[in-house]
């Protein structure tokens, strides 16, 4: 593999990263992080994937260094920021993978433009914010507002990372939790607020969906994933699902899930 370099997307000047393959005729794969993750956040993701796709990742607006604009982050911005870049980079056909709200965006985007996404693979993630849902989320909100970034963090934790990498990793969590003040009030509320809009119509896309579902997530459990699995099409392709290690980010707390269960998905694409 060898990288392709940095760059930012002229609209948004959102900052990306491209890592190309050695083999040209490779496919295009691009991931799209969790609501507060920067692109690194995948680092590991990318090295259990290897050498068989030209990966883009970026930093969706709010996150990293892209642009942190005011007002609330919706579906609609992310989705459209999205095709500004492959526009703009010139990719017409990708698979993706998304974790947590990255997720509905790789959704709403196949959904959107079903011509250019061959495949979805859609982690620990939600189709619609149920009423529980956005409560949880609204707590993030008043814990920032109350105690600051470090107290958010830590009342988002219990929801966002499984008791096995508490207890096994309580350093990958401290690493996290130590860039919480990167991330300002109106970027968390921005991010937030738009989490809590959008309902997406899964029957409507086309492609192959893969639900990822971490068994010790419970900020959106494996039985939303069963619920969005039963909402999707019938077609001459069968959607799947897998329960697997870890909480609601259970393909950083155990990337091997990406080597062992997602490359295989990709390959069949």
């Amino acid at each position: 593999m060898y990288e392709c370099g940095w760059g930012s997307c002229i609209r948004l000047e959102l900052n990306y990263h491209i890592q190309k393959s050695t083999k040209e005729s490779a496919n295009w794969l691009i991931l799209v992080n969790g609501l507060f993750a920067t692109l690194e956040s995948y680092n590991d993701v990318v090295h259990q994937l290897g050498d068989e796709f030209h990966i883009l990742r970026y930093d969706c607006r709010g996150q990293g260094k892209s642009p942190r604009p005011e007002g609330i982050y919706s579906l609609e911005n992310h989705v459209t920021d999205l095709h500004d870049l492959v526009e703009e980079l010139d990719i017409i056909n990708f698979s993706m993978i998304g974790l947590s709200n990255g997720a509905r965006i790789a959704l709403e985007y196949s959904r959107r433009h079903p011509a250019r996404v061959s495949g979805v693979v859609a982690c620990d993630t939600y189709d619609k914010p149920s009423e529980l849902l956005k409560l949880k989320l609204q707590s993030w909100l008043k814990a920032f507002e109350e105690g600051g970034a470090y107290h958010r963090f830590d009342v988002a934790t219990p929801w966002i990372w499984g008791e096995t990498v508490v207890n096994k990793r309580p350093e990958l969590v401290a690493a996290y939790r130590e860039r919480a003040e990167e991330l300002e009030e109106k970027v968390l509320r921005g991010l937030v607020l738009g989490a809590m809009e959008g309902d997406i119509r899964l029957e409507d896309i086309q492609c192959p969906i893969y639900f990822i579902a971490g068994k010790e997530d419970v900020l959106t459990p494996p039985y939303l994933h069963e619920k969005m699995l039963s909402s999707c099409r019938e077609s001459l392709y069968k959607h799947r699902l897998r329960i697997v290690a870890g909480g609601h980010a259970s393909i950083l707390e155990f990337p091997q899930t990406v080597k062992t269960e997602i490359v295989p998905f990709l390959r069949s694409l």
